[in-house]
């Protein structure tokens, strides 16, 4: 991603700049010239990690990437004399109890860590993320502030937009990133930080400024196993934000969210101060409920707490960005940031990519296309399009393969139960038969009004070629995602894209 940037950096000095996490073994202490865990990006002049991961040992592409020109290697420390005749070839050693740590550091440490010269606010949880982001983001262009953004749609500063491979880079490429947005003057730093990263130590070396827990339901749990488990990778972000070196810190929790209050409930054990917000449980952020208005225009309300009468208007639909605002709001008044520039930023939103996103037929019903993908994220969103005024809902969705099979069928419950006619169809099946997928998607459904069509295009096709004037066809689980993969194959496909092209 970095162009025409020229950094060297002693071996030696690298070592000693992650405070004991990396030791200098032996070697000549070559000038380093980049930084890799990825043998294949290995150039001349590269210190190249050997990361111990979960599908392959990174110590088994150490001889590539010598051959590749690294002129040093970090590995774990138990793993030395596999690699001791390296030197023999002049490649100097670092050694490591965990590589993966050691990564991070290294990383920071190359880059000069970006973080500490920009204020960083990471938000966590399992649904809002990326709306927050968004919101956070109009704000603080509204706050005068240059934002840039790291998240699941994408990174972006600037002007520019690059594919995001995953929500949370790994550790090495996170520092690059923020040392690229450094570079082109971005003082503010928005990034959604995900339980893989936190598990996998990717955000350990950012001095984040403030934190937000938005919920925690059930997902990913074909990585962390437990639901325990879940919420400590989570939790690890209060953490992280304890131990960044940033004076005027601050935590954000959603009170409504019994893992929240967990948090707040243990608020002492940190240095910083956590506020919280909510709509049912009290909250320091809280909203007059009956001046809420959800409407197929957006949404709007009034402040109750901390401020009675500031009147928050959205172009966003779904009472689920109520909770989002929040947050928004929450954060941004704790970082200083004046109602004014709150209110316009949040004002100038228009839409969030595949989030609510509402496609206008011109046939008197409308198409919402959504991320949801978690029992709890299609709850809300068609909870949210049931408060709308309406005929009928057709709800179009399917699961994802090789991810959590737990939630298939209570997101078949969630939908049926919210749903004048659900049509169960493929999400990216990725390696797993569609077919099963829908067969344990079909165990939560007990009534006679859902269809299962394993085609998403014929199943967008059908939905939208059934709706009449009034009603409302939601299709949940891809969002922004502009393609599907089944087997190990991605191809091209946009859920709003194909509705409209069904129309």
């Amino acid at each position: 991603m970095l162009n025409n940037i020229q950094i060297k950096v002693t071996l030696p000095e690298l070592a000693e700049d992650t405070s004991g996490a990396v030791e200098f073994m032996n070697g000549k202490g070559a000038h380093v010239s980049s930084v890799e865990y990825d043998s294949r990006k290995v150039k001349k002049g590269s210190l190249f990690v050997a990361v111990e991961g979960f599908s392959s040992d990174g110590h088994i592409f150490v001889q590539t990437a010598v051959d590749n020109g690294a002129v040093a290697i970090c590995v774990a420390r138990d793993r030395i004399k596999d690699f001791a005749h390296l030197k023999y070839r002049g490649i100097d050693i670092l050694a490591a109890d965990d590589t993966r740590t050691a990564l991070s550091k290294l990383s920071a440490a190359f880059y000069d860590y970006p973080s500490r010269s920009m204020m960083v606010i990471g938000v966590t949880g399992t649904n809002g993320k990326t709306s927050i982001t968004y919101m956070l983001e109009a704000i603080m262009k509204r706050y005068r502030r240059n934002p840039g953004v790291i998240g699941t749609i994408n990174y972006r500063w600037g002007g520019r937009e690059y594919p995001a491979p995953n929500t949370t880079p790994e550790s090495r490429d996170l520092q690059e990133i923020l040392y690229r947005m450094k570079r082109d003057g971005v003082n503010t730093v928005i990034m959604e930080v995900s339980s893989h990263a936190l598990e996998l130590r990717r955000a350990d070396d950012i001095d984040f400024d403030a934190v937000v827990f938005t919920n925690l339901t059930r997902d990913h749990l074909d990585f962390h196993h437990d639901f325990e488990s879940y919420f400590n990778a989570k939790k690890r972000l209060f953490h992280l934000l304890e131990s960044s070196f940033k004076k005027g810190r601050c935590g954000v929790i959603n009170a409504d969210d019994p893992y929240g209050r967990e948090i707040y409930l243990i608020r002492n054990q940190y240095s910083y101060p956590i506020t919280s917000f909510g709509i049912d449980c009290e909250a320091a952020y809280m909203p007059e409920l009956r001046s809420t208005h959800n409407t197929i225009h957006g949404l709007r309300y009034m402040l109750e707490r901390p401020d009675a009468g500031i009147e928050v208007k959205l172009n966003l639909l779904g009472k689920f960005q109520l909770y989002n605002s929040l947050a928004a709001v929450a954060v941004s008044r704790q970082m200083g940031v004046p109602y004014k520039a709150i209110l316009r930023g949040l004002a100038d939103l228009e839409t969030v990519p595949g989030r609510f996103d509402v496609l206008k037929t011109g046939k008197g019903f409308v198409v919402i296309v959504d991320y949801a993908h978690t029992v709890d994220a299609l709850e809300k969103l068609l909870k949210s399009v049931n408060e709308l005024e309406h005929r009928r809902i057709f709800t179009v969705f399917g699961c994802g393969g090789d991810r959590d099979r737990t939630k298939r069928p209570l997101m078949g419950k969630v939908a049926e139960e919210n749903s004048d006619m659900v049509i169960v169809t493929s999400d990216n099946p990725r390696t797993e038969d569609p077919e099963q997928i829908i067969s344990e998607i079909a165990e939560g459904l007990t009534k006679e009004n859902h269809e299962i069509i394993p085609d998403r295009e014929k199943a967008i096709c059908h939905a939208v070629q059934r709706a009449r004037e009034g009603d409302i066809v939601v299709i949940a689980g891809k969002g922004h995602e502009d393609y599907q993969i089944i087997g190990k194959e991605k191809k091209h496909f946009d859920d709003k894209e194909t509705a409209a092209r069904c129309l």
